[in-house]
């Protein structure tokens, strides 16, 4: 299967990218290296790419997330000489089952984005602009640094206007992200709590 190493081979490289960026990215530019939506740029453009049909579009995008993660955890291991063992190993694990969601949603959002519909475009401008927004809504409902909320926020608002193909698809797919965002920001409120609850049964992660 040439699609899944290859996109898995790119996640690897991603998670120890945006692991090694934060120590390099001042202020709250380096919110983007520990970002869900940043990865989720890594599935959009898996299924950019792998969009010949259904099921190598959804094996890339979870290839590239699954990747990521195992690319992420494995250079904390590496580079920060962080413990191999039973505690550390539910991070990776959950991580990898959200990858298992969210692989799928943007590669086809990928897939979508480079269709000749414009309502398949527009969804797929306003999927990947919306999950930047819903972050960055996140952060702020988290009391995280306004200025790491506007940075991630900024980018989603900027998502249409750059990779939109014409003025309509700019203009849909910024009217667009508000909804987009609001459905986003429940996942994250409902990801936040089940991976609390869970770091919390097994004693951390």
């Amino acid at each position: 299967m040439a699609v899944g190493w290859r996109a898995g081979l790119a996640g690897l490289l991603l998670g120890v990218v945006t692991l090694l960026l934060g120590d390099v990215l001042p202020g709250g530019s380096s919110r983007l290296a520990n970002s869900g939506a940043v990865w989720a740029v890594g599935a959009f453009a898996a299924g950019a790419v792998w969009r010949d049909g259904r099921w190598r579009t959804w094996l890339a995008g979870t290839a590239v997330l699954v990747g990521a993660v195992l690319g992420y955890y494995g250079a904390l291991v590496v580079f920060a000489h962080h413990a191999v063992d039973r505690a550390h190993v539910h991070g990776p694990v959950q991580w990898s089952a959200v990858g298992l969601l969210g692989g799928p949603l943007f590669a086809t959002a990928g897939a979508w984005w480079r269709d000749e519909r414009r309502h398949r475009r527009v969804l797929g401008l306003c999927l990947l602009g919306g999950v930047f927004l819903a972050e960055g809504a996140y952060l702020l409902v988290s009391h995280r640094p306004v200025g790491e909320a506007v940075i991630v926020a900024v980018i989603g608002v900027l998502v249409p206007l750059a990779l939109g193909r014409g003025a309509r698809d700019r203009v849909y797919g910024a009217l667009a992200l508000a909804p987009a965002a609001a459905v986003g920001l429940s996942g994250y409120l409902v990801l936040d709590l089940v991976m609390d609850v869970a770091f919390t049964r097994h004693g951390g992660g």
